[in-house]
């Protein structure tokens, strides 16, 4: 968030953002935000077994982790430069609004 003053909601704001990222974002970008725990050491790693555990494409949940960190709400490293995929502060925002569950 940077430089950027801190924002206030008003009394209702937060379920209008929730509603509006439960719009927005996928049932598979929803998954991915809230099973990133610091326990993976790479998004491969965490990707491989959402796709076990969900029985969901792999190559599906790749490319919504991808739109996720093009959105800042993740980051993770790449083969060159491997580091283990985290939620930004963006993203434990919008995670915290969606109630840490991400499901309607």
């Amino acid at each position: 968030m940077g430089d950027a003053l801190p924002i206030s909601i008003a009394e209702g704001g937060v379920e209008v953002l929730r509603r509006l990222l439960l719009r927005a974002l996928n049932e598979n970008q929803r998954l991915i935000l809230k099973s990133i725990n610091g326990q993976h050491r790479s998004l491969n790693a965490l990707l491989e077994e959402l796709s076990r555990k969900e029985k969901k494409p792999l190559s599906t949940l790749k490319l919504n982790a991808r739109i996720l960190k093009e959105l800042g709400l993740i980051d993770y490293g790449t083969k060159e430069n491997p580091r283990p995929v985290r939620l930004t502060e963006e993203g434990k925002l919008v995670l915290s609004i969606l109630g840490g569950d991400g499901v309607e």
